[in-house]
């Protein structure tokens, strides 16, 4: 990581999402000697890639690549992202107001791309809402209403190809709104007994607004007309045949949300790992940078099985508050077992990215999850999904190729009855020396964190230690 070269750099999260991969694009890009791509490679405008700039100000990077903050760097949202274009278009005008110029100039949009439409959202608000009190934490904003139906060919679905004829789009639109409303009906018939109150309601209201498809055609067009590209392909293959163009693919969510190997029902439905981004660089090699944090979140509900709430008070999150959907975010002790799991899932990586090493600072003595304690009534299959040493402790996360949704549906259900069997640690007087150089204690910590992992101490190529590009120590 610490060569300036034109690399080709492929970021994943290893954790639960909320790692730290947009402050570490931003990081990277800034390092490149010529403007380079940002490929968003899966997700949508779910996402919230926070970066701080020196002077306080920031920007939460949704759709848009995190190092659009440097000038001349460009945006692709390749196939395998789903597009929200009245949220791109606030996106850009927000980039705008921080003296970014014409951002949407620098960004090319897929023609297959899925289109995720309000009728998305609202259809999935009413899913979310109608599981009571075993929500999956979603982000409210319909990504995985639009993927499910991209999936299914007895659903309509949109994709951006489909904007560019104006007949057509308006055909589309009619007829997704029309399918959402009749499931949004058949979901409140079948709502439960005295539950059903002014908010499913006001939904399915909101779904039925007649002006909807003038207005959604409207916002498409303004994001047509705004100088963005749409693109078939081309422009990838141009810039991965051009050697000494720098190209970052950028991750979303976490690979432990992956919709695959993730703890079933609560994932994300897109692939979380490599594997998109591999198909797109069509052969050509890259740095594989799995990204992780100094310590556990989660922001929403799921297993964590090192979470201690006396953290989430401690280390609050001014850029990952609670909201009516996900809830509040989560806070735990580094879990080695659940970031081995997440390495073994992507087939390692070439380089470890270790974030807000800083905000241990100051906290006392540290903790580790090492292992898991079972707790729960006697299984027979516990086996099947744990290794477990001679003392009964669990040690790791089995991996399976392809594992079915009803067996990770039980490995949650599993790691809901594990607690967490911890290392103590010294503490961190302070996160860095006056040269910018990691105290001794901070780098104790780091060191027994790269063994948890069994990473070689060459495999750690940057440290955060604060929200900027100028607090990554590069190695």
């Amino acid at each position: 990581m610490s060569q300036r070269g034109a690399p080709i750099v492929v970021v994943a999260g290893l954790g639960l999402g909320d790692e730290g991969k947009g402050s570490f694009v931003d990081a990277w890009v800034r390092r490149q000697s010529r403007p380079g791509w940002v490929v968003r490679y899966n997700g949508g405008p779910q996402a919230a890639h926070h970066v701080v700039l020196a002077d306080g100000r920031s920007h939460c990077f949704a759709q848009l690549g995190a190092g659009m903050l440097q000038p001349g760097t460009k945006t692709l949202l390749s196939p395998y992202m789903l597009v929200e274009p009245l949220a791109l278009l606030r996106e850009a005008r927000q980039l705008t107001r921080l003296g970014v110029v014409e951002p949407l100039s620098r960004t090319t949009l897929s023609t297959r791309s899925v289109v995720v439409t309000p009728f998305h959202k609202l259809l999935g608000r009413l899913r979310e809402l109608s599981r009571g009190t075993d929500r999956h934490g979603s982000c409210g904003l319909g990504v995985g209403q639009a993927f499910l139906d991209s999936q299914n060919p007895s659903l309509p679905s949109l994709r951006v190809e489909d904007l560019l004829d104006r007949e057509r789009l308006l055909q589309r639109l009619r007829f997704v709104q029309l399918i959402k409303v009749d499931q949004a009906e058949q979901l409140l018939d079948q709502w439960p007994t005295g539950s059903l109150d002014a908010e499913p309601r006001a939904l399915l209201e909101e779904l039925q607004r007649r002006d909807w498809i003038g207005q959604l055609c409207e916002g498409y067009r303004e994001l047509l007309q705004s100088g963005i590209t749409v693109d078939d392909g081309s422009q990838l293959a141009a810039a991965l045949a051009d050697e000494e163009q720098p190209l970052v693919f950028e991750g979303a969510q976490g690979v432990l949300l992956d919709a695959v190997h993730g703890f079933f029902p609560f994932v994300t439905p897109s692939r979380t790992s490599f594997g998109n981004a591999q198909t797109l660089l069509s052969g050509r090699a890259a740095t594989r940078v799995g990204i992780l944090r100094a310590y556990a979140t989660r922001h929403g509900p799921g297993p964590l099985v090192s979470e201690e709430p006396v953290l989430t008070t401690r280390l609050d999150e001014p850029h990952n508050v609670a909201n009516p959907w996900q809830g509040p975010m989560r806070v735990g002790w580094f879990d080695a077992v659940a970031a081995r799991y997440a390495l073994a899932v992507v087939g390692g990586v070439d380089s470890l990215a270790l974030t807000c090493l800083d905000r241990l600072a100051g906290l006392g003595r540290l903790r580790l999850c090492e292992m898991y304690q079972f707790v729960g009534p006697g299984t027979p299959d516990l086996e099947e999904f744990f290794v477990r040493n001679d003392a009964g402790l669990l040690t790791e996360i089995r991996v399976v190729v392809e594992p079915s949704l009803d067996r990770q549906r039980r490995l949650t259900a599993l790691l809901g009855q594990c607690r967490p069997v911890y290392r103590e640690l010294a503490p961190i007087p302070q996160r860095a020396r006056r040269d910018g150089t990691l105290t001794v204690e901070a780098e104790a910590y780091v060191e027994v964190l790269m063994t948890a992992l069994r990473l070689a101490p060459e495999q750690l190529g940057c440290v955060s230690i604060g929200a900027t590009a100028q607090d990554k120590l590069w190695r």
